[in-house]
């Protein structure tokens, strides 16, 4: 692959008006297709193989409902006493919900507050619900407007209103302004590590290329199957990371080259067929991990795992491409890296961990032991309105909602109750009543028959809102009671409703963590035992990442649930984890953690095939990799953290997670941990047993094979 790789990086270099002009033709074609089709990224988690959704789908067959059609909530609340009911205010949401019906075709029915009793008992709030004759995706930004548009003068009344609903009633928002804070920040790094504004800022070059590329094939595939908005957005987060990272990488070893190479094609080609040999394992180990996340077997996750793989495929593709290319038009802008005085190796960090390895070892397990410590209180939960920006009009009517309805009014249950056995309306009545002198239950509606009259359908709302722990313990309550209402009354029990499908959905994720981070774990061990011949090195490594990420997942648990530095972050609402994060952070922090594993390890592994001096190999290492490691690692972070300031919890989340997880990772475990370890270890940390030495496949990831080209 070395040989390979050394002659594409020569051909695109020679070649580079044709080779950057061929990415901006295939990237107009991308764009003018996306003009076609369009963007159609859904608001909704969904994902199959849960009781509560089957229990769903069975509503729907048997009440002749479409869970799929749009609608909106429209919140009225007076700021006066009573004033929801009084004849101007009654006239005005009259009038309005006229014109909002009369505005779009789209519209099948609009519930009226005053005919529906939707009203709160201190009559200052009311709502009305539109119900659309078409899906919520196909609800466009047009029809929203249409109802906004007519509520616009309400405020003049007297009146607030806010809406919520099953559409996407806030535009999506994928991080625009993160994305640029993240870019600035990098190309400031960049600039202090090349200390050149052209070198510095051909990675930001190539990664906006690279995600120009990757997000406009996102956006596309979008029209054809079902993505959440927040599949776009981690795919923007991992692909400008990973694209500076890598193209950084190769634009390191090119200046480390060209200070004995004055060829610049031929150094094009000697950090291509050597750095990018590294890029290609880091970058099929990021796609791995991502796709890995199918394994999972939850629906949302596969695509978002596989369109973040398709984002680190372009990253990766634009640092073999597209980075030789540009060196071919810039290359006397570039200055060779500078030697640094001193003997080699020998700094205060190199003396610190090569010298006092134990005393490293354990300040660095000391610090992510005790980060790690709020990760044993995690609890996991699917983000409502609830968790939206204080700001947001979805925000604003949970709040109204719940304080005028209680706060189980946003999260209500639903039981479908079976009686075609034996469950006579007394025996049904009965399972009522017994329900509603539940704890937490604070209403309880009559059964509502089907047509049939074999179904009913009972409506508990809880005293507790839908992230609650107590809400969470009344559906297991119901479900318990259940097995009674079947054997006493003949009256068989299925709940449902969206609060019981996110308590279902957090579950299986949380079931899905142990499995999903073993594999990971175990693959990990593998790839670099195959790498780095060694058996203490790939266990150093798996043990460091599993630390990292108890340590990650600490911190986040203690900033989004907890609250600490939430003021910090800008984070208005705490409340349980995002369900998925932690396995998506497995999976992006298993990628980028083995990435910085191979960059250092890998020189380390070179010096001591050839030198055979193992504390002199990891003075070596830490000298020449820790600098681009260090400068990589900042870039991550940057880009990552950026995504705070996004207005979107969920992203928030995202963003922390991943931003500490590299820092941890990248600082305390590969650069501080593995070093310390692998001193410690001596000779042993080398150790592979011959007849396995022998069975594993080879692996030249540091350009070996070009030895005689240079």
């Amino acid at each position: 692959m070395a040989n390979l790789l050394y002659k594409l990086g020569q051909t695109f270099a020679k070649h580079k008006w044709k080779t950057i002009i061929s990415w901006f033709v295939v990237l107009g074609i991308i764009v003018a297709v996306l003009g076609v089709k369009g963007i159609n990224f859904t608001d909704d988690i969904k994902m199959s193989g849960l009781k509560s959704l089957d229990t769903s789908n069975k509503i729907e067959e048997e009440f002749k409902q479409d869970s799929q059609k749009g609608s909106i909530r429209v919140v009225f609340k007076s700021d006066q006493e009573k004033g929801i009911v009084t004849p101007e205010s009654q006239a005005a949401i009259t009038q309005v919900l006229a014109e909002i019906k009369k505005s779009d075709d789209k519209i099948e029915s609009i519930a009226n507050p005053y005919e529906a009793k939707t009203i709160s008992p201190d009559m200052t709030t009311a709502f009305a619900d539109i119900s659309y004759n078409v899906s919520a995706l196909a609800v466009n930004e047009k029809s929203i407007d249409k109802v906004k548009d007519a509520l616009k003068g309400m405020d003049d009344k007297h009146l607030q209103t806010e809406m919520t609903g099953n559409v996407m009633i806030t535009p999506m928002d994928i991080g625009g302004s993160s994305e640029a804070i993240g870019i600035v920040v990098a190309l400031v790094i960049l600039i202090i590590a090349f200390g050149s504004v052209i070198a510095a800022g051909l990675p930001i070059i190539t990664a906006i290329l690279s995600l120009g590329t990757s997000v406009g094939i996102i956006a596309i595939i979008s029209s054809y199957f079902e993505m959440p908005n927040v599949t776009l957005t981690l795919a923007v987060m991992i692909g400008l990371a990973v694209a500076i990272d890598y193209a950084l990488f190769i634009l390191f070893k090119y200046r480390q080259i060209i200070r004995t190479e004055k060829n610049h094609l031929k150094a094009v080609g000697l950090a291509t067929g050597t750095a990018g040999s590294a890029v290609i394992f880091a970058g099929i180990t990021v796609i791995i991990a991502v796709c890995g996340l199918s394994l999972v077997g939850i629906e949302f996750l596969t695509v978002m795992g596989l369109a973040s793989a398709l984002s680190v495929l372009f990253a990766v593709l634009s640092a073999l491409i597209l980075i030789p290319a540009f060196i071919g038009v810039f290359h006397k802008k570039i200055k060779p890296q500078k030697e640094k005085a001193g003997k080699k190796g020998d700094n205060i960090w190199t003396k610190f961990v090569v010298g006092k390895p134990l005393i490293a070892f354990l300040i660095a397990v000391i610090v992510l032991g005790g980060l790690s410590i709020p990760f044993g209180s995690m609890e996991l939960g699917i983000p409502d309105n609830g968790s939206k920006p204080k700001d947001s009009t979805e925000k604003k009517a949970y709040d109204i909602l719940s304080d005028k309805f209680g706060e189980g009014f946003n999260g209500p249950l639903v039981i479908l109750a079976d009686t075609t056995e034996k469950g006579s309306a007394a025996n049904l009545a009965a399972v009522t009543k017994h329900i509603s002198g539940m704890k937490d239950v604070a209403i309880v509606t009559p059964p509502m028959p089907n047509e049939n009259g074999d179904y009913a359908l009972i409506t508990v709302i809880p005293k507790t809102g839908p992230t609650s722990s107590k809400t969470t313990q009344l559906v297991h309550d119901l479900r318990s009671y259940a097995k009674t209402a079947d054997s006493k009354y003949g009256v068989n029990m299925e709940v449902t409703g969206q609060s019981a499908i996110n308590i279902d959905m957090s579950q299986k994720l949380n079931d899905a963590i142990p499995v999903f981070a073993t594999v990971i774990v175990v693959l990990a061990f593998i790839l670099l035992t195959v790498v780095f011949r060694s058996l203490l090195i790939p266990l150093t490594a798996v043990l460091g990442f599993v630390l990292s990420l108890t340590a990650t997942l600490g911190f986040t648990t203690m900033v989004m649930q907890d609250g600490v530095f939430s003021e910090l972050f800008g984070i208005s609402t705490t409340g349980p984890v995002l369900a998925f994060l932690p396995v998506i952070t497995i999976g992006i922090l298993f990628g980028l953690a083995m990435d910085y594993e191979v960059f250092l390890m890998s020189r380390v592994h070179e010096e001591y095939t050839l030198t055979k001096d193992n504390t002199h190999s990891i003075k070596t290492g830490l000298k020449e990799s820790g600098p681009v490691i260090i400068a990589a690692a900042l870039i991550m972070f940057s880009v990552f953290i950026s995504f705070v300031f996004a207005p979107d919890p969920m992203i928030k989340s995202i963003g922390i997670a991943l931003g500490f997880g590299v820092l941890f990772d990248a600082f305390i475990v590969r650069l501080t941990i593995i070093p310390a370890l692998t001193k410690l270890f001596g000779k042993g940390s080398w150790y592979m047993p011959k007849w396995l030495d022998k069975v594993l496949p080879s692996m030249d990831i540091e350009g070996h094979h070009l030895k005689d080209k240079k």
